[in-house]
């Protein structure tokens, strides 16, 4: 049975701890909706009429990330909207492709990103990042430790991180990917794309399977969630 769960950030830590107590150390799907301070992804959506979704994350130099968006609103703001991004005292390189008419995929680099940082450093697993409103970037986690979840509510809460947990799931790990996408999440994985530096990119292993960066993405979330779930399934019988 799915776990709804909605807290604010300033919820005592006697309170989280009473709140999740039922899930016990099952695998855990988190939601987080949070606004980060001087951060783009935060500043853009309350100037423009656009969503961004980040495709893909990694690291970049020690305190920033390098994000591959797409960013979907009207088609004659998408130049504004991109000019604002370089605007940004954090982003020290923005490449773009356009896509299709109102949608852009853009690689963004962020110098700094302390907030975004704090994934790299948590034994989470980011699978998708989207503006959501009003400012807000909902985070959605897999996770096996829900003392992880603390330590990071408990980071943001330091640096003054308006944020809550929209929703905390247990996940059922005999959940299945279909023949295709199960495919095509083999070869993404033989092929280098979930190493660290990649050896591969989103944007060559979509023209590979003839779609979409956006639909590759949507594709391989799905299957990193069950290599994800498989993963911690087989350390959970190796204890």
């Amino acid at each position: 049975m799915a776990l709804y769960l909605k807290v604010n950030i300033s919820t005592t830590r006697s309170d989280w701890s009473s709140s999740i107590r039922g899930l016990g150390q099952s695998m855990m799907e988190a939601v987080i909706s949070l606004k980060i301070p001087k951060n783009w992804m935060s500043e853009i959506p309350l100037k423009h009429p656009v969503t961004i979704k980040v495709l893909d994350r990694v690291p970049y130099s020690e305190r920033g990330v390098k994000d591959l968006v797409e960013i979907a609103g009207p088609q004659d703001i998408m130049e504004e909207v991109l000019s604002d991004i370089k605007k940004n005292p954090l982003v020290s390189r923005i490449d773009t492709t356009v896509t299709e008419r109102g949608k852009v995929i853009s690689a963004v680099t962020t110098s700094r990103c302390d907030i975004c940082r704090i994934l790299t450093d948590s034994d989470v697993f980011l699978i998708s990042a989207e503006t959501s409103g009003g400012g807000k970037v909902d985070w959605t986690l897999v996770l096996s430790d829900k003392d992880v979840l603390k330590g990071i509510f408990d980071h943001l809460k330091s640096k003054s991180v308006e944020a809550e947990l929209v929703k905390l799931t247990k996940i059922d790990d005999k959940e299945s990917l279909t023949d295709r996408q199960d495919k095509i999440t083999h070869v993404a994985f033989e092929r280098g794309y979930f190493d660290y530096p990649k050896r591969i990119s989103l944007r060559e292993l979509a023209r590979m399977f003839d779609v979409s960066p956006s639909t590759l993405s949507e594709i391989l979330r799905k299957g990193q969630r069950k290599i994800v779930l498989d993963y911690f399934k087989k350390q959970r019988k190796s204890i």
